[in-house]
């Protein structure tokens, strides 16, 4: 019985409350079946874990990788002062992040699918929590910069291992609703990131605000060493086996074009958003911020229903395809758009078209090839959203440099997302032909 059919005997209908919403997936989390469906799971460690345990740490792994990713954003003129830097230099405190991040993903999906995924799950903590730290005091460019380096490996061994986690350790028909879950973590780092770290830094100080990061980390890492449950993956397959299997995949290929051409779109939004509102409508600086964080807090509201959907409907691509219609709406209303409250409408479809787009199009890639590779899988298609997010700040500032007028940025974008759709349901047929 689901919140939505619930007395319906007697009432006829019933409406949603938030509490029956939220017992609702409490029952879809409950994994107690799942060891039959995952890989082998520690028996002595299950017994105490509930299904918001095993969701929970995930998802803190999310909120940490994504408030690492954006600390030094808020903080570019400090950090160019206390550097002795200039704003190329800072810029690529936060670039180092990204690169090293894309250069490792691929080799901690191949360690993911052979080695203990709770092993390396801590190691990136471990790595992060003495990175962050080694940043919060860092007097010198050079430290800084290695810092940065060192947390983008770090990223890489949490976000992988932690998708491959949700993909092995639970069945079919709940994996959409767990990762929907565990998504919710990335929007709460980058608020971490973009509004708490500042508050720190102005009632204390930068240093202080740093700590915090090594902190969370620290927490973390006692939750993961202490709750989280192991996995032992089959090691039969070699590495070279692994990359023959995604090889002829073709299907596999077409959703990581979907995948690329849509996160570019996507990052269209993320980044040039608050720079539109401000030239377009003159709004200030923090005014534009809060529509940003609008936009991640509907994101964030929207994941799990998204996830639970993927596992209702029984396909991933169904809920692919609705979120890719959605993004194309919202840069239509971006193109035609001439008053605020349309465009600031369009950003909140866009926070949404995510939330359908970006947690289920990763259980997908995982769920293609199962145990065997699904770390592989999923970080060839993390690296490929990274390698979107890098482009899409060169494709789209080049864009408005060259024509003078956001219509032509939110236009490319617009074709970008409608140009995904194509290779989704190339994808899709393949997919129901094997």
């Amino acid at each position: 019985m689901t919140p939505g059919n619930a007395g319906t005997a007697e009432a006829g209908h019933k409406v949603w409350r938030p509490r029956e919403v939220l017992c609702y997936i409490s029952r879809r989390l409950d994994c107690k079946e799942s060891a039959s469906s995952g890989e082998d799971l520690d028996r002595n460690e299950k017994e105490y874990l509930t299904g918001w345990a095993r969701v929970a740490i995930p998802g803190a792994l999310l909120v940490l990788h994504n408030a690492q990713r954006l600390a030094p954003v808020p903080f570019f003129d400090e950090l160019r002062q206390h550097l002795g830097a200039d704003y190329v230099g800072v810029w690529n405190l936060f670039g180092a992040y990204l690169f090293a991040y894309a250069l490792f993903n691929i080799p901690a999906g191949i360690l993911a699918d052979r080695f203990n995924t709770k092993h390396l799950m801590v190691t990136g903590i471990t790595l992060s929590l003495l990175a962050s730290a080694v940043f919060a005091l860092a007097g010198s460019y050079p430290v800084a910069i290695l810092s940065r380096f060192s947390l983008g490996v770090a990223g890489s061994f949490m976000y992988v291992p932690a998708v491959r986690y949700v993909v092995t350790s639970f069945p079919a028909e709940k994996r959409g609703t767990v990762m929907g879950v565990v998504e919710v973590g990335a929007g709460v780092g980058m608020i971490f990131a973009l509004s708490l770290i500042p508050l720190l830094a102005k009632q204390f100080n930068l240093f202080t605000a740093f700590l915090a990061l090594p902190v969370l980390a620290g927490a973390i890492l006692g939750a993961v060493a202490l709750k989280l449950s192991t996995q032992s993956p089959d090691r039969r397959d070699s590495t070279k086996s692994r990359f023959l299997t995604l090889r002829v995949n073709r299907s596999y290929w077409y959703l990581i074009v979907y995948i690329f051409l849509g996160m570019l779109a996507h990052y269209c939004v993320l980044g040039w958003f608050p720079t539109f509102l401000r030239k377009q409508f003159g709004y200030s600086a923090v005014e534009a911020g809060l529509m940003s964080t609008l936009m991640t807090l509907f994101f964030i509201g929207a994941s799990p229903f998204t996830g639970i959907l993927s596992d209702r409907l029984r396909g991933r691509t169904s809920v692919l395809l609705s979120g890719s219609i959605l993004s194309v709406t919202s840069f239509a209303l971006f193109v035609v758009g001439r008053d605020p409250r349309v465009v600031v409408g369009a950003a909140l479809i866009s926070g949404v078209s995510m939330a359908f787009t970006i947690p289920v199009s990763m259980i997908l890639a995982g769920e293609m090839f199962g145990p065997t590779a699904a770390g592989l899988a999923v970080s060839v298609a993390a690296m490929t959203a990274q390698i979107a997010s890098a482009l899409s700040g060169m494709v789209f500032g080049y864009t408005l440099q060259t024509w003078n007028t956001f219509d032509a940025v939110w236009g490319l974008a617009l074709v970008l997302a409608a140009g995904s759709i194509p290779f989704l349901l190339k994808a899709r047929r393949l997919m129901r032909q094997a």
